[in-house]
């Protein structure tokens, strides 16, 4: 352990733990119990490290202290695309909620697809030390990954899985129930041929969002089926500009498009705009996630609000064996999200 002291002459000074316990003629044990507030250390002797920490301006490494406390205060979260509007807003609420309760948030870029994907988090929880840990999708889902941290002991949470998990507990939204009230919010405002942009194809969400708006869609009696008005963006802005241009360009084109999340629609409106059509007034686009640039374009964007901070408040609570009973079951948790109406949906004009 030891402080890093930037010094006048531009190099780097550590001062080290080791010269803490000499200075103040205590054994390393002592200093670490003084930084730890250990009660069973003498008022004298304390005052020594102090004294001695403070003349050397020696401040603890947040690193090591944190390998230190692995075990009891941090939290770890594997994260497969940390570019994506969703995982940067789940790593933003799991930052609030640790620093709510005194937890340390542990954040490792994951790549599943990888063959070797189990030595990246054995790697992971060797280097930090981590017990808890929360999944987010698609690892949520991943049986290998389950297993590997049921054999090292690993107490973990899903996130949004597409299914229960034996022995796991979960926290989680309703997507498909979601979808279909965005649905439903475009059919009574009298839109009759909605296009549908999809998301990855290996996501549960992307199935659970395209079965909202199906059954939406069954129960109002308009085509559900047409393959021209449902297409893949894999969640991705291109990919979305594509199939909106594809759908706008059709003879008889959608009134209304529902995006899987807000970057896809944000693209269904540049298409739009690119055109020659008016959002709202010649289309009306939804998104889903409520991330930032969802109130940064004009018009501003009707979509889905998740409740990313109550999720990574729920997935802490269920680490810390607040939801825990005397039957010792896993806990599903389902949180209730929020259709944020804004500016880019409107009542079709012909």
């Amino acid at each position: 352990m030891f402080a890093v002291i930037l010094c006048s002459k531009g190099y780097i000074k550590m001062t080290t733990i080791v010269e803490v316990a000499d200075k103040a003629g205590v054994s390393i044990k002592t200093v670490s119990r003084v930084m730890n507030g250990y009660v069973h250390v003498s008022q004298k002797t304390r005052k020594r490290v102090e004294d001695a920490m403070n003349e050397l301006d020696y401040t603890p490494s947040a690193t090591a202290r944190q390998m230190r406390l692995g075990e009891s205060h941090s939290i770890g979260v594997l994260f497969g695309d940390p570019s994506s509007g969703y995982q940067s807003e789940i790593n933003h609420s799991m930052l609030r909620a640790c620093a709510e309760v005194g937890r340390y948030l542990v954040v490792e870029l994951f790549d599943e697809k990888d063959r070797k994907w189990a030595q990246q988090v054995e790697s992971f929880l060797d280097r930090t030390k981590v017990k808890n840990l929360v999944l987010v999708p698609p690892m949520s889902d991943s049986i290998e990954v389950h297993n590997v941290l049921r054999e090292r002991g690993i107490r973990f949470v899903l996130i949004s899985p597409s299914r229960p998990v034996s022995g796991a507990s979960s926290v989680q939204m309703d997507d498909r129930l979601a979808a279909t009230e965005v649905t439903e919010y475009l059919i009574k405002l009298g839109h009759t041929r909605i296009g549908h942009i999809a998301g990855h194809e290996d996501h549960i969400v992307t199935m659970l969002r395209r079965l909202g708006y199906q059954d939406a869609m069954v129960a109002a009696g308009l085509d559900a089926a047409d393959t021209d008005l449902i297409m893949s963006g894999r969640f991705r802005f291109k990919q979305a500009l594509d199939c909106a241009h594809q759908m706008l360009a059709l003879p008889e084109r959608p009134t209304a498009i529902f995006a899987a999340n807000d970057q896809m629609a944000v693209a269904a409106m540049m298409a739009a705009h690119k055109m020659g059509l008016s959002v709202p007034e010649d289309l009306s686009v939804i998104g889903f996630d409520d991330t930032p640039m969802s109130q940064l374009i004009w018009p501003t964007l009707t979509t889905v609000a998740q409740p990313y901070d109550e999720i990574a408040r729920a997935a802490l609570k269920v680490l810390q064996g607040e939801f825990d009973d005397r039957t010792g079951a896993p806990k599903s948790i389902v949180l209730p999200h929020q259709l944020i109406v804004r500016d880019s949906a409107g009542s079709p004009t012909v």
